[in-house]
């Protein structure tokens, strides 16, 4: 099984437009309408997902359960001060 990833609203907004372009009749694209649709939700919601705009918990969750998939926890690792200061220094 493979896992995503999401840290953050553009990593939703890529796996949402990726499994909507395809996962339309016979491998093609699902409209956003149709996606829509089958989430109950507007339109503009998915446009607003796919831009990586802010949503609710709820309505993410509606979203991707389209798609047969819920969400995980799992331990990401941040950059700390540190090492972002380490990382400037050497540009």
């Amino acid at each position: 099984m493979n896992k995503e990833i999401l840290k953050n609203q553009l990593d939703l907004a890529a796996l949402v437009r990726t499994h909507r372009l395809q996962a339309g009749p016979k491998g093609g694209k699902m409209t956003a309408h149709m996606l829509a649709e089958m989430a109950g939700v507007s339109r503009d919601t998915i446009f607003r997902i796919e831009r990586g705009e802010d949503v609710s918990f709820s309505t993410a969750m509606a979203v991707l359960r389209v798609f047969g998939m819920g969400l995980s926890a799992a331990p990401v690792e941040w950059p700390t001060l540190n090492s972002a200061q380490e990382h400037f220094k050497t540009l």
